[in-house]
């Protein structure tokens, strides 16, 4: 039985506008730290999904944080549904590696796609610090 095709990512030189970030592991708690050292009026411009050692935060490129080891998201015009790295194309034509993946994951979407790993954000909600510090106390717990 032959292999399936493995996607694989490579640069873009047409940078996508960013629209949300990702960050895992010690990224996402750099992440936090800078979260929460915005203001009341920035976080309530940002849109957030917490998981064990992931945040994903969306919002316009203005107001998206930078913190070390994050990977900035953005959408392909031809794939619009999904939220790809803002440096990397898949190997494979865009809008049918989309297509792909709506057939496989459509119940998780909306999504986003870093690497091999495919990231429900459907569940996002706005970023408040009390939810930010009790994600946090969890985290430091475990």
């Amino acid at each position: 039985m032959p292999n399936p095709l493995k996607i694989e990512w490579i640069n873009r030189f047409d940078a996508l506008a960013p629209q949300a970030l990702i960050a895992f592991g010690a990224a996402a708690q750099r992440l936090r730290s800078k979260l929460l050292k915005l203001d009341d009026e920035k976080l309530a411009n940002l849109q957030g999904v917490f998981a064990e050692n992931l945040i994903f935060v969306s919002g316009s490129a203005e107001n998206l944080p930078w913190a070390d080891g994050v990977i900035y998201l953005g959408r392909d015009a031809p794939a619009a549904s999904i939220l790809v790295p803002t440096n990397l194309r898949p190997n494979v034509p865009v809008d049918l590696f989309e297509k792909s993946l709506l057939k496989n994951f459509a119940a998780q979407k909306p999504f986003a796609v870093v690497e091999d790993k495919i990231i429900s954000v459907g569940a996002m909600r706005p970023i408040s610090r009390k939810i930010l510090e009790r994600v946090s106390c969890q985290n430091r717990s475990r």
